[in-house]
């Protein structure tokens, strides 16, 4: 592993929001915090020189920024005085820095040090990145059991990462025994703070057989909640829910609809049932040249891919169509994709060759985009 690891990421300004804020949230778009104003800065600049750590830790995240090596060496300094308080969100962001070689050298062992420091101290943000570093024997020994406990510590703060994490530990006994009621449990806390994977994965979890509290409609709930909040593979498994009448009535035209979805998002699965949609009239018109050009799409991009699964779908999808399409929809099939790979990058591609296949449905497209 790279000496410096920017998986690691910068803490988040937390903020009461103002009205401003609010009316955004209401209005379906995003409000980011307001960067601090001159007068707030020259305060903690004062406060700071007087030795305060709090004051210390905010300026030195308004001087952070990954283009400016003044600044962040700068933030280096006035954590510096911080830690040698004892400050955990200080010793946490410092770490943070260490890690990514942000402003100072990366030194994973120092960072995972400091850590280890705010962990104890009750630093969420800290605990957390102690998990993922022992998961990863990122600066320390890889150690799953003893990152459970701290996913689980960040997670009972409502760490919505850590709880989605610790969910996943039990659910594929990474650290522990297989336990579907805990990963039920801590991937819930999760799900019901917007997290769209843990939502995902606990409506997977009400489709497995060997769960006793198994039930479609559940597993509908939270998987439409994922699609809903745009991620492709929730968006391709809600198709086929609608497309099987799983915990809904079948829909046709809305297992297309969440199909093409997840398509413009570069799903290659998605793609490959798109395809057999348009070559069976099902949900949509019946579009044979389409058909062949998903699926030449699907194989360019399953080709990219280390799923070995996923390429041989691909494979026998062209074979399929191949053996029973014209060549005029083959040709034309090849001309189509060719200007979409030959204009756009992965996953932009998909949408383009969708919304020229599809020139009514330009509107679920862009909000597909939108994610």
């Amino acid at each position: 592993m790279s000496k410096a690891d920017l998986r690691f990421e910068l803490p988040v300004r937390k903020s009461a929001p103002d009205m401003a804020s609010v009316l955004a949230l209401l209005d379906g778009r995003a409000a980011f915090p307001r960067a601090p104003n001159a007068a707030t800065v020259e305060t903690w600049q004062r406060e700071a020189a007087l030795g305060s750590p709090q004051a210390q830790y905010e300026l030195a995240r308004s001087l952070t920024g990954e283009g400016d090596p003044a600044r962040n060496r700068a933030a280096v300094k006035w954590l510096r005085k911080a830690v040698e308080k004892d400050h955990a969100a200080s010793q946490h962001m410092l770490g943070v820095l260490m890690a990514r070689g942000q402003g100072v050298r990366a030194n994973p062992e120092e960072a995972v040090r400091l850590f280890r420091a705010a962990a104890i101290m009750g630093n969420a943000d800290a605990q957390f990145d102690l998990a993922r570093s022992l998961i990863w024997g990122f600066g320390c020994q890889a150690n799953p059991r003893e990152a459970l406990t701290w996913f689980r510590l960040a997670g009972a703060q409502g760490h919505t990462r850590a709880q989605y994490e610790a969910g996943m530990a039990y659910l594929t006994g990474q650290g522990c025994e297989t336990d579907l009621v805990q990963a039920a449990s801590w991937l819930r806390k999760a799900a019901l703070n917007h997290d769209c994977r843990a939502c995902l994965a606990l409506g997977r979890i009400y489709l497995r057989p060997d769960n006793p509290q198994a039930s479609n409609k559940e597993a509908y709930r939270w998987v439409s909640e994922a699609a809903r909040a745009g991620l492709s593979e929730a968006q391709y498994e809600l198709s086929l829910f609608y497309w099987a009448g799983r915990g809904v009535d079948r829909n046709a035209g809305e297992a297309f609809a969440w199909a093409v979805r997840a398509g413009a998002q570069g799903d290659v699965a998605a793609l490959i049932f798109v395809s057999r949609l348009f070559e069976t009239a099902c949900g949509c018109d019946m579009n044979r040249c389409g058909a062949m050009a998903l699926a030449e799409l699907a194989l360019h991009l399953a080709r990219q891919m280390k799923d070995g699964s996923v390429l041989e779908q691909a494979r026998l999808r062209v074979a399929e169509l191949t053996a029973t399409t014209s060549e005029a929809d083959a040709s034309a099939a090849r001309m189509m994709l060719a200007d979409a790979i030959d204009e756009h990058a992965a996953p932009q591609a998909c949408a383009a060759l969708l919304e020229c296949l599809l020139p009514r449905s330009k509107a679920a497209l862009l909000n597909a985009r939108r994610v």
